[in-house]
């Protein structure tokens, strides 16, 4: 059998629904779940708020006054009182990497909300607690120094202190990491030891190795002292992933795999969906590198099954290595055999009615894809095929005249959030104002919302909104002084924006009859809460399909 053939083969087809449980469905009157006495905001121009939802097989009934619902409950259904708690549409990061996140998230202590040393080293310590001594302890990305009052990295010896018989790994971005004595010995990096391309280590007043690693590739050197997890080890760690994920508010994402994920790994989230434990609905793209990576994964998926859980959706982040520019960089040669290159893959997605994502930062990227593009459209049309640039933090407006012509949309996500020290240095002056989130809203372009986490920034959502609605950094000051959106935009934006890349927009994304049951009651008003406040917002429940995947403990 091919290989592509075997990576096909993991889409298992679902099975049929039987006509029995077809007319029994159709002849229910009641629902399976309600909400009453809610805040319901619809995002639905015909009906913007209401007080009660109604959902039955997944999918929304009614929506509408708490007397109108109320008559639709019936013995079995489920009751939820959000005692005039907001209720929105359940939110959509457009591109994240959650299967990566899953190989160790079981050892990771997350700092994405850390606002001082002392509150690292406490999470520190809490884990050391409940956790074997020998165990690692690793927090992989997600925050950075400049969003803590001390502007620093916790030193060896303070992480020493708070454990000293766990192996300890602390990576900021992918920027600068720190290890305690522990997790050097483990890792056997040594003052003389090999390092990838573009890293350095830190040495003490003897020259020995003191655990500090800086690099965009530092993880690389540190994972080879990591434990090796089995594929059941991934998929707990990805179910653990997406109860995090749940918690913080997402039902929907965008999954490009990213860096660190190989071919193997692709079967910890088919084998997660097969066995229907996804509580995350998933819209898929394939990483290629080369054009016959391409060619060989749009052989293999045109057939694949999918369903609303698990949603092959294309190819990207990364489809061409020699186009795919980095995290915030200074420039990004590129060649015209790599643009003619790129010509080529896309001509073959094109005649297959395959859609491609693109990491896109800088102007002149977007603009060298763009010649590609439109090289291919003039004989193959792709203005129906959703294309995408991921990022987009230099976009301007004759790069967006140009993609309204091939149908494209764009996907920002928050990386200024934590990288605005990196784009100021790079970039200078041009690091104001972009991303250009207001102006692309505006223009009438198709824009999603996210936040490339968990390693490039954090996960959480309402995180990354406050950055869209505020213009600041995790750390407050203003970066994008004039392109803010309001907070009904940036909401529609993680809604019914990120739904447009997967073709859901008429599925998901609103509250009103026939979409998906996925939302969530917020533990304060959104709409309400000061701007400041907004990043802390926590769900208190989550439903997807009208199944109640978290609920806040009392």
């Amino acid at each position: 059998m091919p290989k592509f053939t075997k990576i096909a083969f993991l889409f298992l087809c679902l099975p049929l629904v039987s006509c029995t449980s077809l007319i029994q469905d159709t002849q229910k009157s009641g629902a399976d779940l309600v909400v009453i006495n809610a805040k319901v905001i619809t995002l639905d121009a015909s009906h913007k708020e209401a007080q009660a939802v109604a959902v039955r097989s997944g999918k929304f009934i009614k929506v509408g006054s708490n007397d109108e619902i109320q008559a639709l409950i019936q013995t079995g259904t489920k009751v939820i009182d959000a005692k005039g708690k907001t209720l929105i549409p359940g939110l959509n990061d457009a591109h994240i990497h959650m299967v990566r996140a899953g190989m160790y998230w079981k050892y990771e202590v997350r700092l994405d909300e850390a606002t001082s040393i002392p509150e690292i080293l406490k999470l520190i310590s809490e884990r050391v607690q409940k956790t074997p001594k020998g165990t690692w302890i690793l927090t992989l990305g997600g925050w950075h120094p400049s969003q803590i009052k001390e502007r620093r990295m916790p030193t060896l010896e303070e992480l020493d202190r708070v454990a000293p018989n766990h192996p300890v790994y602390l990576q900021a971005l992918r920027d600068v990491g720190q290890m305690n004595t522990a997790a050097i010995q483990q890792s056997k990096i040594t003052a003389q030891s090999e390092l990838p391309g573009g890293v350095t280590i830190g040495k003490d007043a003897t020259g020995n190795f003191n655990g500090f690693i800086k690099g965009f590739n530092g993880q690389v050197l540190a994972l080879k002292a990591f434990p090796t997890p089995s594929l059941e080890e991934k998929i707990t760690g990805l179910q653990l992933v997406m109860r995090d994920f749940n918690q913080a508010g997402l039902t929907s994402v965008g999954e490009t795999f990213g860096i660190g994920v190989d071919e193997p790994d692709y079967q910890v989230l088919f084998e997660t969906w097969r066995r229907k434990k996804m509580s995350v609905r998933v819209g898929l793209h394939f990483p290629t590198g080369s054009q016959n990576e391409a060619k060989k994964w749009i052989a293999s998926t045109t057939s694949a099954s999918s369903d609303e859980m698990l949603l092959f959706n294309g190819l990207g982040e990364g489809v061409l290595n020699s186009m795919g520019d980095g995290y915030l960089p200074k420039q990004f040669p590129i060649s015209n055999q790599a643009k003619e290159e790129l010509a080529k893959i896309v001509a073959l997605g094109a005649d297959s009615k395959i859609n491609f994502q693109f990491h896109a930062t800088l102007e002149t990227t977007m603009n060298a894809m763009l010649d590609s593009l439109e090289a291919v459209h003039q004989t193959s049309p792709i203005n129906d095929l959703r294309i995408t640039f991921l990022h987009a933090e230099q976009i301007t407006p004759s790069i967006m005249a140009r993609m309204k012509k091939l149908g494209m949309g764009v996907q920002m996500q928050n990386r200024q959030s934590l990288g605005s020290d990196l784009m100021q240095t790079n970039w200078g002056d041009r690091a104001q104002d972009i991303p250009p989130v207001k102006t692309v809203y505006q223009s009438g372009l198709p824009i999603g919302g996210g936040t490339d986490g968990t390693t490039s920034s954090s996960y959480r959502p309402f995180i990354s909104m406050h950055w869209l609605i505020s213009g600041k950094n995790w750390r407050g000051d203003v970066v994008r002084p004039t392109e803010k959106l309001t907070r009904e935009e940036a909401l529609r934006m993680y809604t019914q924006g990120s739904a447009w890349f997967t073709w859901e927009e008429n599925k998901k994304g609103t509250i009103a009859k026939n979409r998906l049951a996925d939302f969530l009651i917020l533990d304060k008003d959104y709409f309400t809460v000061p701007e400041d406040d907004i990043r802390w917002l926590k769900p208190v429940t989550t439903v997807v399909g009208g199944n109640v995947v978290y609920q806040m403990q009392d």
